[in-house]
C-alpha cells in the first residue's frame, strides 16, 4: 500500500506504489510514483530527503494564483529535470468557490460542488493529465511527483488514473485516495482556506466539505469516466491515448512480479 513519507513541510507526501494488480501477480513498484500537496514549506531536512528520491518529472496542477501564493521550494525545483506546470482550475464549469461565499450556502452545497469538480477533471482537463502519461511512456526510468495545493483532488485523480492504468483494482485506488484524510486534517485546514480565499464569515460547516477527503468525490470522477466512455479502460484510451499496448509498457516498467 501507499507509503507515507513524513516531511515537516509537506505532511501529505506519499509514495503510491505497493498496490497489487487485479490478477494478484504483480505489485506497483515503490520509488517511482509520488504524490503530495504544495512544497512551499519544506525545511532543509525535507529538501535533502527529496533529493534522494530521484524524481525526474514534477507535475504541478496548481493554477498560477496558487503557485504565486505558495511557491515550491526552489532547491527542489532545481534538482528535477522536468518541471511541468499544468494550471488546472477546478470549478471552471461550476462557478468556482463562489458557492461558499453566499450567505445562504449549506454544507450540502459544498459537498455537491466537490463532486462536480471531480467530474469536471474527467471531462474538461484530459489534456493536462495526458501529459503525466506522456512523461511515463517516454522514459522507462521516469520517476514522477504529481501534486496540487493539498494533494487531494487534482492529485488524487492523477494518482487514480495511473494506478488504474497499471491494473490496480478500484477498491485499492479508493484506499489510496482516502489516505489523504489521515494527513490533510479538515479542522487544521479551514483557517488556511479562509486566509487563502478570504472566506471570513463563512461557517466552518460550509468549508469543511471542501477540505474533507470523501470517497464520494473520487467516485463522482469514476462515474463520469463511465458516462464519458462506457468503461474505465476505454476512458484511459479516449482521454489519454493509453490502450492495451501502452498499459503493457507501463506495467512492465512500473510493476514487479510477486
Amino acid at each position: 500500500m501507499s507509503r507515507h513519507i513524513p516531511l515537516y513541510g509537506a505532511p501529505n507526501f506519499r509514495d503510491f506504489g505497493g498496490y497489487r494488480t487485479g490478477d494478484g501477480r504483480r505489485r506497483v513498484k515503490y520509488g517511482r510514483l509520488f504524490r503530495a500537496g504544495h512544497l512551499a514549506d519544506l525545511n532543509q531536512t525535507d529538501v535533502a530527503l527529496l533529493a534522494n528520491l530521484g524524481i525526474t518529472h514534477l507535475y504541478d496542477f496548481r493554477r498560477s494564483f496558487e503557485q504565486a501564493h505558495k511557491p515550491n521550494h526552489p532547491s527542489v525545483l532545481a534538482a528535477i529535470d522536468h518541471v511541468i506546470h499544468l494550471d488546472i482550475t477546478p470549478g471552471n464549469q461550476t462557478g468556482s468557490l463562489e458557492i461558499v461565499t453566499q450567505a445562504d450556502s449549506l454544507p450540502s452545497d459544498s459537498h455537491a460542488f466537490m463532486c462536480d469538480i471531480n467530474r469536471e477533471l474527467v471531462w474538461s482537463h484530459k489534456a493536462a493529465f495526458k501529459q503525466v502519461f506522456e512523461g511515463l511512456l517516454a522514459d522507462p526510468e521516469a520517476t514522477i511527483l504529481v501534486h496540487c495545493a493539498a494533494g487531494k483532488d487534482r492529485t488524487g485523480f492523477a494518482a487514480a488514473v495511473v494506478l488504474l492504468a497499471l491494473g490496480v483494482e478500484l477498491d485499492q485506488v479508493m484506499e489510496d485516495y482516502a489516505m489523504t484524510g489521515r494527513y490533510f486534517i479538515p479542522h487544521e485546514q479551514i483557517p488556511m482556506l479562509r486566509e487563502k480565499y478570504g472566506f471570513d464569515g463563512v461557517p466552518d460547516a460550509v468549508l469543511e466539505p471542501i477540505v474533507a477527503t470523501r470517497p464520494e468525490y473520487l467516485q463522482a470522477a469514476i462515474d463520469a469516466m463511465l458516462a464519458h466512455s462506457g468503461s474505465v479502460d476505454q476512458y484511459l484510451m479516449d482521454a489519454f491515448g493509453v490502450g492495451s499496448a501502452e498499459r503493457q509498457r507501463l506495467q512492465e516498467w512500473l510493476t514487479e512480479a510477486l
